[in-house]
């Protein structure tokens, strides 16, 4: 496992990449990959030293296909990086190669900054228990996606439910949801290493959101785990709303992460 980067929304990742898959470190790179399940993008990637040019398009290109591999098992492209810039970002080169650009905030905070939000009586929240908490959970993921009946869609979905389970079974940290009478509405990841806490694909349903929903069930997880973690982390996409509902929270930003993905051609 490579040494721990300052930036702690990349930092983290790689500790739960380390866990589902592997990491390795190059010369140029942090290398992951996850073999058994190539359709996912974030979990097959090169993490660059520092944000990338026009310039050096080609040869990312072709680091990626020798170190992480070509298609038709890994058909896509993914670069990220630690982005230390707080202004404008120009990846207009890698857009126009296809490429879709990401730009996240990470975003932290102590126990002791947390300001609770007061609980609605109507919300349960609590850890997933059931296949049925599964099925639930996949709906709502795949309702915010593109084309949720793609096969490659799909195939990631599965994947990642069991790339989640494995680290709960391991005693890793677990998957929340929030509840409304028995109707999951909202739901979230947290697992651990050592004493950090790292939060994962907070999702609100679409016709629940702006109520408030979002910020109870992560002011609930947290105190539900209180003591487990010196430090929790957020990765937020700068273009959404969903920093701002952290940040009322206690959290605050501690850097930023960019990220380049070409998903494969339709078929």
């Amino acid at each position: 496992m490579p040494a721990l980067p300052e930036n702690l929304g990349l930092a983290t990742d790689l500790l739960l990449h380390a866990e589902t898959g592997s990491v390795e470190t190059t010369d140029r790179y942090v290398v992951v990959r996850t073999p058994q399940a190539p359709d996912y993008f974030f979990g097959n990637m090169l993490v660059l030293r520092e944000r990338p040019s026009a310039s050096n398009i080609d040869r990312l290109e072709d680091d990626f296909a020798r170190l992480v591999g070509v298609p038709p098992s890994i058909a896509h492209r993914t670069f990220t990086w630690s982005e230390n810039d707080a202004g404008a970002v120009d990846l207009a080169a890698f857009v126009e190669r296809g490429y879709d650009a990401t730009l996240c905030r990470v975003l932290t905070a102590t126990p002791d900054r947390i300001r609770p939000t007061v609980a609605r009586t109507n919300l349960e929240v609590r850890a997933f228990h059931s296949q049925r908490d599964w099925d639930d959970w996949a709906a709502m993921q795949l309702a915010n996606m593109p084309d949720p009946a793609d096969p490659t869609t799909l195939r990631y979905m599965a994947q990642q439910q069991i790339a989640h389970k494995n680290l709960i079974a391991r005693g890793l940290g677990a998957w929340w949801g929030a509840f409304i009478d028995g109707e999951q509405v909202g739901s979230l990841g947290l697992f651990f290493f050592g004493r950090i806490g790292r939060f994962q694909a907070v999702v609100t349903s679409e016709q629940h959101r702006n109520k408030g929903i979002c910020k109870t069930l992560v002011s609930e997880v947290i105190r539900a785990t209180a003591g487990s973690a010196d430090h929790l982390v957020m990765v937020a996409d700068e273009s959404y709303h969903a920093g701002k509902i952290y940040e009322s929270l206690g959290f605050a930003q501690h850097g930023r992460l960019g990220s380049v993905c070409r998903e494969p051609e339709p078929v």
